[in-house]
């Protein structure tokens, strides 16, 4: 009997005493995990004071104090999503103020304004511990203004001021351009299409994709297509609208993966979508064929870069175009659309649907207003068009952010430019830190039951005998 009753209490004793020893164990590994996942950030704040830049910024609280915080962006595109990314600045400490600029018209970089933003925080505080903010979106506009927007059928204008009969002019002749525009190069835009009315063009200069001084000075611009899906206009009439919004469609209809529609033809359809083409195009065209001065088609893949030319590369391109249509059919003249996009030159695809290249071409159009045709002698086997430069994608330079981080190219077939996050990184960094501490606590607060339950037993049965 005596042996019984000193055997037990000392078993009872030696329990909870590995109890103990076990917390001791996990204390050190609780301390750690408490801090896990514990970076929170608020939604962001986005500045924009004129069209030159952007400024991102967020407040994060950070228990173990923040280390790096990366700004990840993309401009949405309906070519493919261009973005990059940078490094934020902030203030130190458990509470930190998030900043960060991004230059948007330089000889570097040009998003226009109309742009729609996706962005997010890549943050990792001094414990190691990475969280990637949930995507916010942003609309890019010139914040000098105090910008309304209305939308129908398709399109979005945006305008300022107290005079609304700007925004229904722009609806109004987007829409019935890229209706026309289509049903002539028989294809659809698949994309809602958003244009910028400026009251005058001094007014819209900040927000323009830098150009020669000496020849913007000398040229009026009445209008732009600077995206895909966005125009900008800055002459508020109808047939600068037209112009801008057939840009919208040539660019579906011509401009394929690997080959562009040549200037005179991107432009020559432009104009021709006007109500009118305009007394200046119509008298320059006039002279060049009087004079026999005219361009030949190889001259003018390209926009013209000087003011002196103009009034005849618009009018001779849209003449051009305008004898194609009615000189052989509206069908024929889409079926070159069509031929362009699906990857063939621009010669082989006129010599397709009309036997002539553009330089037979140019002899027919000379021949139907009386010239003499031109021998331009036989071509190379080898020898190619140079390629369009008539609507050339915003955000196609490569531009280096603090510590050396770079925008990505466009991404293919419309997906995303952003970069990939690291391997710890997104939405599931945070949960799965604060799964791992709940789990630990757990286990944790259940060793501390056991151990003050067997160990009150003990201390129990220890008094009674």
């Amino acid at each position: 009997m005596s042996h019984a009753r000193g055997h037990v209490p000392r078993l009872l004793v030696a329990l909870p005493a590995a109890a103990l020893a076990l917390v001791a164990l996990l204390l050190p590994m609780l301390s750690g995990l408490a801090l896990a996942g514990e970076i929170e950030a608020g939604a962001t704040n986005v500045r924009s004071d004129d069209p030159t830049s952007i400024t991102f910024s967020t407040r994060v609280q950070a228990s173990a104090g923040l280390e790096s915080a990366t700004f990840v962006y993309k401009v949405l595109n309906p070519d493919g999503n261009v973005g990059g990314s940078g490094a934020a600045t902030f203030s130190p400490g458990t509470e930190a103020d998030l900043s960060f600029t991004l230059e948007a018209n330089n000889a570097n970089r040009y998003i226009p304004v109309g742009s729609d933003f996706a962005f997010h925080w890549e943050l990792t505080d001094t414990e190691g511990d990475r969280v990637s903010t949930e995507e916010e979106t942003y609309t890019f506009l010139d914040g000098r203004y105090q910008w309304q927007t209305r939308s129908a059928d398709g399109v979005t204008a945006y305008w300022y001021g107290d005079d609304d009969r700007q925004a229904t002019l722009a609806l109004e002749s987007t829409r019935a351009s890229v209706d026309e525009a289509e049903a002539l190069l028989q294809t659809e835009v698949p994309y809602q299409v958003k244009v910028l009315v400026w009251r005058s063009e001094e007014e819209g200069q900040l927000a323009m994709r830098p150009r020669a001084t000496t020849f913007d000075a000398q040229v009026v611009t009445g209008g732009q297509r600077v995206a895909p899906d966005l125009l900008f206009v800055f002459t508020p009439n109808a047939d600068v609208i037209r112009h801008e919004a057939a840009h919208i469609v040539t660019h579906v209809a011509g401009d394929g993966p690997f080959t562009q529609i040549p200037a005179w033809l991107d432009e020559g359809t432009a104009v021709y979508m006007q109500n009118d083409p305009g007394a200046g195009y119509r008298a320059a065209v006039e002279f060049a064929i009087q004079t026999d001065s005219a361009f030949s088609l190889r001259s003018i893949q390209s926009p013209a870069n000087s003011a002196d030319r103009v009034n005849q590369f618009y009018g001779q391109s849209w003449h051009t175009v305008n004898f194609m249509v009615e000189e052989f059919s509206p069908e024929a003249f889409a079926e070159v659309y069509r031929l362009i996009y699906a990857g063939s030159p621009t010669d082989e695809a006129l010599t397709e649907v009309y036997g002539v290249d553009q330089d037979g071409l140019y002899n027919l159009w000379r021949e139907a207003n009386g010239l003499e045709p031109v021998d331009f002698g036989p071509r190379g086997s080898t020898e190619t068009d140079p390629g369009a430069q008539a609507t050339r994608p915003p955000l196609g330079i490569p531009t280096t952010f603090p510590g050396g981080s770079t925008d990505q190219p466009a991404a293919p077939n419309g997906s995303g430019g952003e970069p990939a996050p690291p391997d710890d990184a997104g939405g599931s960094a945070s949960s799965e830190s604060s799964s791992n501490v709940g789990v630990a606590l757990a286990v944790g607060l259940g060793t501390l039951l056991l151990a003050g339950v067997l160990g009150g037993g003990g201390l129990l049965l220890l008094r009674r005998r």
